[in-house]
């Protein structure tokens, strides 16, 4: 999953540099949620039917897809491809204090403490600080981007809560037809807007389609089977190292020493988790009970 995440970053750079943001964000969820409900068909899995885990799928869509989405694929206009996937490693922070109180198994430690702060302090030292010659949509994104993680957070518990039982194929389809429909009012203001398709905005949207949402958001919703949700949100705090790569190798975006150190708090930070989380029982993780189970 992080491989793949990891380099979505640069197919989103591709894209909008060729196709409108919103655009092309709303045909990658239109594409997605299609090939995802034919395929809920043909294996003849279950789509979730209460309204607690119906409820679950379209908040989890409308934060994972459609918000996020809309603010990405805008904000890669204005900021390096690397540095927007910076702003997720926040997310782990979030999921760790919301899991704590709403999630069984997924407490705080004083060793996850620990590793939370030394991974914003590498983040930090990753994104720095946009300067007011970038302009002012570069500062605008800057802000939007830092609040981006919160929504990312609210649905990994939404997930580890109540959709961890149902098929993740079925949960991520449900997600993307409505992130599809947030979307869609932001796609119609740039309908008519020039589109220049060529073979690589063309081989950036089937990545994106394919590896990064039919097999990497379906992923992600199967491993919070398995995993605690820190766990599987800690994944974005390694994201953006790889992307940082890419952009800096595949798209000439600036790639410093002080980039190189906060990276390398960030992986240290992924190491204290996981020694925090080895005497825990990291597998089957149950969620706390709720009302409307």
């Amino acid at each position: 999953m992080v491989l793949l995440w990891g380099s979505t970053w640069a197919a989103i750079k591709i894209g909008v540099a060729e196709v409108p943001p919103y655009l092309f964000a709303f045909e990658r969820a239109v594409a997605v949620a299609s090939i995802l409900t034919v395929a809920v068909v043909v294996l003849r899995q279950s789509f979730p039917r209460t309204r607690a885990t119906l409820l679950a799928s379209g908040i989890s869509g409308l934060f994972n897809i459609g918000t996020s989405w809309a603010l990405i694929f805008w904000a890669e206009q204005f900021v390096p491809s690397g540095l927007v996937a910076v702003f997720g490693a926040m997310a782990p922070v979030w999921t760790a204090i919301l899991a704590h109180f709403f999630v069984r198994g997924d407490r705080l430690s004083r060793l996850k403490v620990v590793a939370l702060l030394l991974g914003l302090v590498g983040t930090a030292l990753l994104v720095g600080a946009p300067t007011a010659s970038e302009g002012p949509n570069a500062l605008r994104a800057t802000v939007l981007l830092a609040i981006m993680p919160i929504s990312w957070a609210i649905s990994a518990i939404l997930i580890a809560r109540f959709l961890s039982r149902e098929s993740p194929i079925a949960v991520v389809g449900i997600g993307t037809w409505v992130g599809a429909l947030f979307l869609l009012p932001f796609a119609l203001t740039q309908v008519g807007q020039p589109q220049q398709w060529d073979a690589r905005s063309a081989i950036a949207f089937t990545y994106l389609v394919i590896g990064g949402s039919c097999i990497g958001l379906v992923l992600n919703a199967w491993l919070y089977r398995k995993l605690r949700p820190t766990t599987v949100t800690l994944s974005q705090v390694l994201i953006p190292t790889q992307a940082l790569l890419i952009g800096g190798l595949a798209l000439g975006e600036e790639f410093t020493l002080r980039m190189l150190a906060g990276a390398a708090l960030v992986v240290g930070a992924v190491a204290l988790n996981a020694k925090a989380g080895a005497g825990a029982r990291d597998t089957a993780i149950e969620p706390v009970a709720s009302a409307a189970d």
